[in-house]
């Protein structure tokens, strides 16, 4: 019976989702055993919005059991349902994986920026969190990634550190100049505040720029006096 309600949450399969349910001796919270995933995750993970609205009200699910719903949700771009879980409070929307990657993260590196401006407006988010494994932060994570329009929604957040290396001492601003993202570059030496520390690294972010032969981005930094 378990794996039938697993099979029609992962089915979009509404009427046999609530015909199940109805059942109380049901294990809701059943996982498969390829993935320990349950019938809300996987719900979530493939975007099956009523499912996920009926598995929401019923008090059996244990909505942040192992790798959260919300977590693959923000991976996986499904907007609509974010908002739900973000909106339910009994979701921890900060929980990572063992490697520390949060939801914010996953939306960050997958460049998913409805779902980041949804996840920044909401209090409860840690917005400067970062990995266990490579100490990068979300900000860090697109500005490596090219996704200028997340890079500017978090320049414009001002909890967010977006002077914060990784593990190597790798600044967002270098790893934008390693990469050749020019318009992050220049979006990051015209910032009003100047926050940015272009210099936190000594001459390594003109160093990677001239290295990697990003002719563009090495123009930027020699007319720039602070260089």
């Amino acid at each position: 019976m378990e794996e039938q309600f697993w099979k029609a949450c992962y089915d979009g399969n509404v009427e046999e989702v609530i015909e199940l349910l109805q059942n109380s001796q049901i294990n809701t919270n059943w996982q498969d055993s390829d993935y320990s995933r349950t019938p809300f995750y996987i719900a979530c993970c493939y975007g099956q919005i009523e499912i996920v609205k009926l598995l929401l009200n019923d008090g059996r699910i244990d909505i942040n059991k192992e790798v959260t719903p919300l977590w693959i949700t923000c991976e996986n771009g499904h907007i609509e349902i974010a908002k739900l879980l973000v909106n339910d409070n009994r979701v921890d929307v900060n929980k990572a994986l063992n490697n520390g990657q949060t939801p914010l993260y996953r939306a960050c590196f997958f460049g998913h920026t409805e779902i980041v401006k949804l996840l920044l407006n909401n209090d409860r988010i840690d917005i400067s969190k970062a990995n266990n494994d490579d100490n990068q932060t979300p900000f860090w994570i697109a500005c490596e990634n090219g996704h200028i329009e997340i890079v500017k929604l978090l320049l414009n957040d001002n909890r967010v550190d977006i002077n914060k290396a990784d593990k190597y001492g790798r600044t967002p601003f270098e790893i934008a100049c390693y990469n050749g993202h020019i318009e992050i570059v220049k979006l990051l030496l015209n910032d009003d505040d100047e926050r940015i520390d272009i210099n936190k690294d000594g001459a390594i972010p003109f160093f990677v720029a001239c290295k990697n032969r990003h002719t563009e981005i090495v123009k930027l930094l020699l007319i720039d006096e602070r260089i």
